[in-house]
C-alpha cells in the first residue's frame, strides 16, 4: 500500500493550459501512453476543459462549492461530492457556483477495462479497492489491519485489491 499525500503532488498544466492538475495514478506515461488515469485539477476559474478523444471521463467535485459543466450545450450542476459522467470529446467549459474547486478525474480510454468513481461513507466496506481518495474532508480508512487518517484529496494505492473499511469521512474508489 501507497500513501500519497496531496500537498506533495506536482502540478503540471492541463492540455489546453489554462488550469493545473496533479496525476494520482496512471498507467503509463504522460502526455498520452496510457490506458486509464485518475489525478486532481484546481478549478480556479470559469474554464473549458482539455479534450480526449476516445476517452471517458468522470468529474467528481471533491472540495469547494460545486460547478457547473455545460456539457454540449446542457448545464449539469455538479454538487460536492457528486460524480458526473462524460465524453473527452464532449465540448466541456465549467462555471464555479462559489468560489474554487478541488475536483476528481477518471479518465479511461475506448477499448480498455472498465473503471468507475465509486462514493462510500462511513460505515462501508469497500471490496476488491485499488484506489481510494478522500474527498469532502478528512477520512478515516482501514486497510490491511491499519487505520488510517487522510487529509482531503490523499490517497491510498493497493498492489493487490484490497477490502477496506470507511470509519469517517468519504472516500471516492476504483
Amino acid at each position: 500500500m501507497i500513501v500519497q499525500k496531496a500537498i506533495e503532488r506536482i502540478g503540471v498544466p492541463w492540455r489546453n493550459g489554462l488550469g493545473v492538475q496533479y496525476e494520482i495514478i496512471c498507467d503509463g506515461s504522460l502526455p498520452d501512453d496510457w490506458t486509464w488515469r485518475l489525478s486532481t485539477a484546481d478549478i480556479t476559474r470559469d474554464v473549458p476543459f482539455s479534450v480526449f478523444l476516445n476517452v471517458d471521463r468522470e468529474f467528481c467535485v471533491a472540495d469547494g462549492n460545486g460547478v457547473t459543466l455545460n456539457i454540449n450545450g446542457v448545464d449539469h450542476r455538479c454538487e460536492p461530492k457528486s460524480v458526473t459522467p462524460f465524453r473527452g470529446d464532449d465540448l466541456v467549459f465549467a462555471t464555479l457556483i462559489d468560489g474554487p474547486v478541488r475536483a476528481l478525474n477518471l479518465m479511461v480510454r475506448d477499448g480498455a477495462k472498465q473503471r468507475s468513481l465509486r462514493l462510500s461513507t462511513a460505515g462501508e466496506n469497500i471490496v476488491d479497492c485499488s484506489v481510494a481518495v478522500a474527498i469532502g474532508s478528512s477520512s478515516i480508512l482501514v486497510a490491511d489491519r491499519d487505520e488510517i487518517d487522510m487529509q482531503i484529496l490523499d490517497t491510498l494505492v493497493f498492489d493487490s485489491p484490497t477490502t477496506i473499511r470507511v470509519i469517517d469521512g468519504v472516500v471516492a474508489t476504483i
